[in-house]
């Protein structure tokens, strides 16, 4: 007993000192005003820790910045304590407060070079990083989490009403001025009511798989469903680390009882859940841990669609629906051996949603075991959601709008037998282009390649193995620039031979589909190129050592065989540009009223002006930029860029929006994706659908041009009928 108390003494001290550091301060600054921080002399210590804590592990989770960080926390805490906008008052307060935690040894700040799409970039910043592990897993019980509204909440918080919630947070995150002003008006309701039911839905933990997820955490074994068991990068390390424990501390503090969640919009319209680590927006790690805390009678066709959701989780979703369905009756007894013995048969952990595929695995055991006692199927109550998704539902939407009849049924708007793949379609016409570009090679130039591929490698693995900061290292650098700017001619003919080598179409289709699912959000030839540097690295280890060169031509060419194989969908994405364009002219920001949701988009892109200022720490003083919108010019170049996506977004956040309201049952939503119950979901298989109909029955384009007057850009379009939808099994599945 003597033993528990006094560690019980020393977990307490943790936050103890934490107080006391701030408190000491807190003092100082009701002598010295500081023109910065001075308001928070009267603010509750321990509030402040409350405050800041989950921003902090929310930041590192994300490989923030300190700058980034602190601006957070100081914002928070205004937004609390209703003050006006300081962009400079928010980062020294966030770091006034952070300061504590570097005193009491828990964090640590370091200068380092930031990385932008997984390269490193010739600017530095400050970083925090975890000094003690164990004080950051101990104060997850000592904070006050009821004065934490990002993390999930044991009731349910006050539903919506204006364009600010109870505790001051806007209903759109970062949402500009004029658009919040709009929730005053009354045709904002169905916008209140979306979030009001969300916010209404109960959740659970499902403890069976839960006690898995914390064996594999907790304990060292060969194999492991988690990535930072595997992960190399020390810091990416750190942030999965920091997510799986902040799932399970939450998990923990909601064991026995139901909890709920905050949502609230972006500027386009589309829903997001406010809370931290916990929730069905977050990784598989967080989605396979969820119940729902209400269940319902499988019924009649509930058991089908537990099964697809089964099979779409072991990731055996590109069949069709009753292929899925027999998928699992095959392999029922090898599915079954997973849920009794989770721990030694294995084989859950290779499937694409691990967490989720065993949750469903314990379902069917328990369904089987229901049976078993006699009981009636269709009276099985479950309380697992299942989910439905778009078929690329960015290219969905430009194809309805467009009318394209010729690419419907690539993103299966059309009935069909067997699901549409446009992935594979781009992926195809892409390698056919690189065979016609291989094939106008002399041979001379293609016996070069392996001489070409080997340098590369061996210059990038003397690179990567010199010291840090070293002489060698910048040899090293040097040496590769110059060969590479030497042989850039020959390194630019030869990528073609090096994309061709990728023969299989699952894996030139898993190359392009990032490319292409981002096309229907406004995807740029450079950005489908750092997708794909980015997203070849785990496939194998001929892709990881790549040249970028390579990889960022391969973009250009996928670029071009989107805009040439997808008519109707190009057309849509160069007319918004177009609109772009005229709103540039007249400078001001492109906004928008969404038909039939009445969301109000304000597409607030600025050029910020950089306010430099100094982070003091003792002698030390950290010279740090912040970027303030006090004084902004609208940026043209994002209001071009950013108009296709942020109007594709609204119209899909449109659809959500009708779909949960009119739905008579709980339903859970991640952006594409639909959930509810298996008893529920024969009924939200067919209202996702018919909702989309509704919505472009409306003539949304039509409305969109018109409320910009800009009628005149209305393109030539194909012959779709946009009906035909409701019959098709494969638009959401």
């Amino acid at each position: 007993m003597q033993k528990q108390n006094k560690g019980m003494t020393i977990v307490n001290n943790i936050l103890e000192n934490l107080v006391s550091d701030l408190s000491k301060r807190q003092a100082v600054l009701r002598s010295d005003r500081n023109i910065y921080t001075h308001y928070l002399k009267d603010v509750d210590s321990a509030t402040l820790i409350d405050v800041s804590y989950p921003h902090i592990l929310r930041g590192l989770e994300r490989q923030a910045t300190l700058v980034d960080i602190v601006a957070t926390i100081g914002r928070r805490l205004r937004q609390i304590l209703s003050l006006p906008n300081d962009t400079v008052s928010d980062a020294q307060v966030g770091w006034f407060i952070c300061i504590a935690y570097i005193e009491c040894n828990i964090l640590t700040f370091r200068l380092k070079y930031t990385y932008k799409n997984g390269k490193k970039s010739r600017y530095k910043a400050y970083f925090l990083q975890v000094k003690d592990w164990k004080a950051i897993e101990q104060l997850w019980s000592l904070i006050d989490q009821s004065k934490v509204d990002i993390f999930p909440l044991k009731e349910q918080t006050k539903p919506w009403s204006s364009a600010f919630n109870v505790n001051g947070a806007p209903i759109i995150k970062k949402g500009h001025s004029s658009a919040l002003a709009k929730f005053k008006d009354p045709d904002k309701q169905i916008l209140f009511d979306t979030l009001n039911k969300l916010q209404s839905t109960g959740w659970r933990i499902n403890k069976d798989v839960f006690s898995v997820y914390q064996h594999f955490l907790h304990n060292s074994c060969p194999n492991s469903p988690f990535k930072l068991h595997t992960e190399i990068d020390e810091e990416k390390k750190q942030s999965l680390l920091i997510e799986a424990q902040g799932i399970e501390r939450l998990a923990l503090n909601h064991l026995d009882n139901a909890f709920y969640h905050i949502y609230n919009f972006d500027f386009r319209g589309r829903v997001y859940v406010n809370t931290a680590f916990l929730h069905e927006q977050s990784s598989d790690n967080a989605k396979g841990l969820l119940l729902l805390d209400k269940s319902k009678p499988l019924g009649e066709n509930g058991l089908y669609w537990l099964k697809i959701h089964t099979s779409n989780s072991f990731g055996n979703d590109k069949v069709t629906l009753k292929q899925r369905a027999e998928f699992v009756d095959e392999n029922i007894n090898l599915f079954l051996s997973y849920a009794d013995k989770p721990t030694v048969n294995q084989g859950w952990m290779e499937t694409d949603a691990p967490f989720s595929f065993l949750a469903a695995c314990y379902e069917l055991k328990k369904i089987k075991n229901w049976l078993m006692d006699g009981n009636q199927l269709v009276d099985y109550e479950c309380s697992l959601p299942v989910y439905i998704d778009g078929s690329n539902n960015g290219v969905q939407h430009l194809v309805a709008m467009s009318q394209d009849e010729d690419i419907a049924p690539l993103v299966n708007l059309v009935p069909q037998d067997t699901p549409g793949d446009v992935y594979m379609y781009i992926a195809r016409y892409a390698w056919k282009r690189l065979q016609e570009l291989s094939d106008q090679l002399t041979q001379e130039e293609r016996d070069q390649f392996d001489s070409v591929y080997n340098k590369a490698k061996e210059l990038q693995k003397a690179y990567f193995d010199a010291p840090e900061k070293s002489e060698q290292k910048a040899l090293a650098y040097a040496a590769a620039q110059e060969w590479r700017n030497q042989n850039r001619s020959i390194r630019e003919k030869l990528f073609p031979v090096y994309w061709l080598n990728i023969d299989n179409p699952k894996d030139q289709r898993k190359v392009v589909k990032r490319n292409v699912m981002t096309l229907g959000y406004g995807g740029t030839a450079y950005g489908m190129g750092q997708q794909i540097i980015d997203d070849t690295r785990d496939m194998s280890e001929y892709l990881r050592d790549k040249e970028h060169l390579w990889g960022a031509m391969l973009g250009d060419l996928v670029f071009e065989t989107c805009y040439d194989k997808l008519k109707g969908p190009a057309t849509m994405l160069r007319m918004f540009q177009d609109l772009a364009d005229r709103s540039n002219k007249k400078d001001v920001f492109l906004q928008w009223t969404t038909p039939v949701t009445n969301f109000p988009v304000v597409q607030a892109y600025r050029k910020p002006s950089i306010v430099r200022t100094k982070l003091k720490y003792g002698e030390e003083e950290l010279k740090v930029q912040l970027q303030t919108w006090e004084e902004a010019t609208i940026d043209k170049d994002s209001q071009r860029t950013g108009a296709a996506p942020n109007i594709v977004h609204s119209f899909d956040a449109a659809h959500l929006t009708m779909t949960v309201v009119s739905s008579p049952y709980e339903m859970t939503v991640v952006h594409d994706s639909f959930g509810t119950l298996p008893g529920n979901m024969d009924d939200l298989f067919y209202r996702v659908r018919d909702q989309f109909v509704e919505f472009y029955k409306s003539k949304p384009l039509e409305k969109l041009l018109s409320e910009l007057n800009c009628e005149d850009l209305i393109p030539e379009r194909g012959n779709l009928n946009v009906k035909q939808i409701l019959y098709s099994d494969y638009a959401f599945c």
